[in-house]
């Protein structure tokens, strides 16, 4: 399969596809409330801090084995320090990740309202009120 350039993947219509290893991938069909939460909680990560990458899967039917073993070992590869997954199943939980020594570490599990103190920076967020109607503000 042909290797994907970033003028390529720039010039293409964004849809249901990503760039693993240089390949174009399609991703799965993502509902409604799955893409609900995405987007809160990436709007909740707005965080300003210079040199700090987070990355959060929200599992899903299609993602599961992407999100605990493929994105594992891709991200630690690159030296990603934090992983967290987000499952959407009742009630609505987190595991967060961290890389030690080149391997993920489970920093904890959490459900409701989570306190994180994130590299210095104190962040909370409301794991139920990612895909509930009227989300609170972080």
């Amino acid at each position: 399969m042909p290797q994907v350039t970033l003028d390529d993947w720039a010039a293409m219509p964004r849809n249901r596809a990503e760039v693993r290893r240089g390949v174009l991938v399609a991703a799965p069909f993502l509902d409604t409330r799955h893409q609900l939460a995405v987007t809160r909680l990436a709007y909740f990560l707005d965080v300003r801090v210079p040199d700090l990458v987070a990355l959060a899967g929200v599992l899903s039917e299609g993602t599961v084995r992407t999100d605990r073993v493929t994105k594992f070992s891709e991200y630690a590869e690159v030296g990603i320090e934090h992983y967290w997954i987000v499952d959407l199943e009742e009630p609505a939980s987190m595991t967060t990740y961290r890389l030690i020594d080149g391997e993920y570490e489970n920093f904890g599990e959490h459900t409701g309202k989570v306190s994180l103190d994130f590299d210095g920076i104190p962040l909370t967020l409301d794991l139920d009120a990612l895909t509930t109607r009227h989300a609170q503000r972080p």
